[in-house]
């Protein structure tokens, strides 16, 4: 067989593969992993403006939000992708999934009408050409990556080998599959036909393809506009010097080469500038409503190698690829400082967001976008016409990636891996474990406070030591105990007494209503025997919370259920309540122990944090 077909047989099995995983594991399960929830979480957002504009002709998006708390089966439900602008509502995502997703939905549209499932947007039709076109998309993103390896000389073989290890070795895989409805990967695939069309340009010099690498550069930024940098790569794809003089040349004399690419660029970016002027009447606005980036504090440790989420712990074929950047030193210095500051900026971009870690998710999804560019790294420095790697060393070097990160992947959707709050003692108590005993095994809480939260002047804080009465302090069982963590009372959870100490407060005397709090808790503990508190868990309730109902959530104290008997250990959590709407409710934060064996409490602490704006006016 000649070498030239492997790249495109790797392709045809990777997409049987996709399709496959997909049909058995999103279509034929009855579980909250169905199809049901193929459209979910951001992606929502993303692919609301196709139902509100071709099924409602509505962009305040009443009528979608109503099937989506159906769907969901969440009373309380309110989309977070909607903000205010001004007195009119705003969708904070941009377009360009939704654009990319056009010819599915239409297609969803006459399945559903021949078919007779509702034409709701979210019914089975819609929700399968979604994540068929997600697969579609990625799949196309693979194919121009298979192109630009081969335009940098790399071999079929090896290029065959990183098309399959950039999707089976990184968290591409999972975001393809079980969260299809997101932008990664028709980021992945925007970037990929930017700088595929670039490289063609640069080699043809026809308008045409110019024209195209605009297109692709005005899609890359609809769907996320940060991503606008790739621009920045532009140096980096050019072979050689000798080519970029060339072009140079060509771009001289071709003038309009420079505005038909502008104009094509431009020309899809119109298309978020019209949206937002259907929406609020203006044409330029800032959607993401208290959110923004801190670039002065960019999270850099955290987001590269902190367990959270850090990109080299959950995917260290990533880290891997950098080794390639360091060979393009000694190669052209045009093109090592081209990729180089394109790197460090989308690095420092990311790190910078106020939610560095991006919410639930699996490793660090935001790098998603950049998958195509770090292949070519991988391929640079693995090229054995250079390192004299055979292609069985390559292998060698590339399986361990793959099967760690398919073996993380399959942690993460059985509940191994927690989607938000994972640190070094989580990661290393769950590190390839499969057993079922490990699902839902971790605990704790660890939200970072909101981008518009006062963190540096609490609007309260509340402390027990369980040694005197207290009239926020609703007590349960006290006891003298001479190894107190402090003072002579304790606090004892047991199956007679499984509440503890309750704080009740009412919300509205600390700021003004509607009102965001951002709570920080702390408690020591101590188990009478091992494991003791494995089954104690931090509770926060609300009666009416807002018009929709009541408001409870609760986890486990434990991060991991493995905690020594007889010694005293702080656990602390932190936790963003949802907006509260009526005065007059009282919260209240406790500890319930719903196992039987004694658990010992004491030094209960509790901080209250709202926005900046808040305490200004209060």
């Amino acid at each position: 067989m000649p070498p030239q077909k492997y790249p495109k047989i790797v392709l045809c099995c990777l997409a049987c593969l996709m399709v496959a995983f997909f049909a058995s594991n999103r279509l034929f399960r009855s579980d909250m992993a169905s199809w049901k929830q193929i459209i979910s979480s951001d992606g929502l957002g993303y692919y609301a403006y196709l139902p509100a504009l071709l099924i409602d002709h509505d962009l305040t998006y009443q009528k979608v939000t109503a099937r989506e708390k159906k769907l969901l089966g969440y009373n309380r439900y309110e989309p977070g992708y909607l903000v205010k602008s001004g007195d009119r509502v705003v969708n904070k995502y941009f377009s360009g999934e939704a654009l990319l997703l056009l010819p599915f939905f239409l297609f969803a549209l006459l399945f559903s009408w021949i078919g007779g499932t509702g034409i709701t947007g979210y019914s089975f039709f819609f929700q399968l050409f979604v994540g068929l076109g997600a697969l579609f998309y990625l799949l196309l993103g693979l194919n121009y990556l298979k192109k630009l390896l081969m335009n940098f000389r790399i071999q079929p073989i090896l290029t065959a080998i990183v098309l399959g290890s950039i999707l089976l070795g990184t968290n591409l895989f999972y975001y393809s599959l079980w969260q299809p409805s997101m932008s990664h990967v028709y980021s992945f695939f925007a970037i990929n036909g930017f700088a595929w069309y670039t490289c063609s340009a640069i080699r043809s010099h026809h308008l045409k393809h110019v024209a195209l690498a605009g297109l692709f550069l005005g899609l890359t930024v609809l769907i996320r506009p940060t991503n606008g940098i790739v621009i920045i790569l532009i140096p980096f794809l050019f072979s050689s010097g000798e080519e970029a003089k060339l072009f140079g040349s060509f771009l001289l004399k071709r003038k309009s080469a420079v505005l038909l690419f502008g104009a094509a660029a431009l020309l899809i970016i119109s298309v978020q500038l019209i949206l937002w002027h259907m929406q609020t009447g203006r044409w330029i606005i800032w959607s993401y409503k208290d959110e923004g980036f801190l670039f002065g504090h960019p999270q850099f440790g955290e987001v590269l190698f902190g367990f959270r989420k850090g990109l080299f712990i959950y995917t260290p074929l990533i880290l891997l690829s950098l080794a390639g950047v360091f060979r393009l030193a000694f190669r052209s210095l045009t093109r090592f400082f081209s990729v180089a500051l394109f790197l460090i900026l989308g690095t420092w971009i990311i790190a910078s967001w106020w939610n560095w870690y991006y919410g639930n998710s699996f490793g660090a999804r935001a790098f998603i976008d950049y998958y195509g560019i770090y292949a070519l790294l991988l391929a640079i420095l693995l090229n054995h016409r250079e390192t004299r790697i055979t292609l069985g060393g390559v292998m060698l070097i590339l399986l361990p990636f793959v099967c760690l990160n398919l073996l993380q992947t399959w942690q993460y959707t059985q509940h191994i891996i927690h989607p938000d709050g994972m640190n070094k003692v989580k990661y290393n108590y769950v590190f390839l474990k499969t057993d079922s005993a490990y699902q839902n095994c971790l605990g704790g809480n660890d939200e970072i406070p909101g981008y518009t939260m006062d963190i540096e002047h609490p609007c309260k804080s509340y402390f027990t030591g369980f040694e005197e009465v207290s009239q926020t302090w609703k007590y349960a069982f006290l006891k003298r105990y001479p190894q107190a963590h402090s003072g002579k009372y304790i606090g004892q959870l047991d199956s007679l007494h499984p509440y503890s100490a309750t704080l009740e407060i009412r919300p509205d005397t600390l700021a003004p209503y509607p009102a965001v709090f951002y709570i920080q808790c702390s408690i020591w503990l101590r188990d009478s025997l091992k494991g003791a508190s494995n089954k104690t868990f931090f509770v926060v309730s609300m009666d009416s919370i807002d018009k929709q109902g009541n408001f409870w959530t609760g986890f486990p104290v434990n991060e991991i259920p493995d905690n020594p008997a007889g010694v005293w250990r702080n656990c602390t959590f932190s936790l963003t309540l949802p907006e509260l709407r009526i005065p007059g409710r009282v919260l209240k934060i406790y500890l319930w122990n719903s196992g039987k064996e004694p658990v010992m409490i004491d030094d209960f602490s509790v901080v209250f944090y709202t926005e900046k704006k808040k305490i200004k006016t209060f």
